[in-house]
């Protein structure tokens, strides 16, 4: 069963409420709970406007420039479509960017269609050329570096926040690096790929696929966080800073959605945040729930509980059968 279909389902029972299976080949099933019947599919989607389309989130140019609208803090990002692509208006726009910089499918997601630490314009532009025609859209964005967290925003409020820990390794004094990553692939649903960007983020922690990684020593796999690589979560809800909190819900607003997870990456959550530490990377207007169900570190916090009640609240269910 679907990770979120089995959290919400679960927790819709255990506040008394009954499940009602509608299409079950869709994920489609209604909740009976707290006096609502209420139609629901595996991923939540709450808008604050009825008008509001689901590409708002989904596509991430369309999300940078309603940041940007909102003078809200993302990385500097140039927008490529396959049907008007242009390799010298291509290499003008990369130009205006500061390198490294990472490419991305512009509705990509669970870190597939992406391709980081692109070193120079002429780089970008030939993986442009070989990899657009595959998507309808990609964007090129500034490389920026700290801690990564998910934001959980529901209307006003954070609901939960989790600092997303990229891959790892632990040394054991005798095994090579090499060694530790294949043994780790065995518990793991994607393997790691031993390939340039992998020898370039372990030689900059001065490291290589043949070193003897001292006992308890810990190396980064990943710059970025992928639980399906064996990343790691630890909650960080009670963390967030006044500020950050404000910042993640007015770009709820900017998206028109009451529901979103936000990815951001920050030096510390806790910080009042500004445009040189503070950066928005992504919006999911449909974010995975589960994730904030026994993470790796921490407790887990029901926020399918807020979510149902806020629908509770605010939605307008269809009406209950005679």
């Amino acid at each position: 069963m679907n990770k979120n279909l089995k959290i919400i389902k679960d927790a819709v029972l255990e506040m008394g409420g009954k499940i009602e299976e509608f299409v079950p080949e869709r994920g489609c099933f209604y909740i009976k709970v707290l006096g609502k019947r209420i139609l629901l599919e595996r991923k939540i989607s709450i808008s604050r406007q009825s008008f509001v389309s689901g590409s708002f989130t989904r596509c991430k140019d369309i999300t940078h420039k309603l940041l940007e609208s909102y003078n809200l803090p993302s990385p500097a990002t140039e927008c490529f479509y396959n049907k008007s692509f242009d390799k010298r208006q291509a290499l003008k726009q990369v130009n205006k960017l500061s390198f490294p910089i990472i490419l991305k499918d512009s509705t990509g997601s669970q870190s597939i269609g992406i391709f980081p630490f692109i070193e120079t314009p002429r780089e970008a532009v030939m993986i442009l050329g070989r990899e657009l025609p595959k998507y309808r859209g990609m964007v090129a964005q500034e490389m920026v570096f700290g801690k990564e967290y998910r934001i959980l925003v529901l209307g006003e409020k954070v609901i939960g926040a989790l600092e997303m820990i990229p891959p790892f390794i632990v040394g054991n004094g005798v095994s090579t690096i090499r060694k530790i990553i294949t043994a780790k692939q065995n518990t793991t649903d994607r393997r790691t790929d031993f390939d340039k960007k992998l020898n370039k983020i372990l030689k900059d922690q001065n490291v290589t696929l043949e070193t003897i990684l001292a006992k308890k020593k810990l190396v980064f796999i990943k710059k970025s966080s992928c639980l399906a690589e064996g990343g790691e979560t630890s909650d960080a809800t009670d963390q967030v800073h006044p500020d950050v909190v404000k910042m993640c819900v007015a770009a709820s607003k900017a998206v028109g959605k009451y529901l979103v997870g936000i990815d951001v990456i920050c030096e510390n959550i806790s910080e009042k945040p500004s445009k040189k530490n503070f950066h928005i990377l992504e919006i999911n207007g449909k974010p995975d729930l589960y994730i904030h169900y026994n993470p790796t570190h921490g407790k887990t916090k029901n926020v399918v509980k807020d979510i149902v009640k806020f629908m509770a609240k605010v939605a307008n269910p269809l009406p209950a059968k005679d």
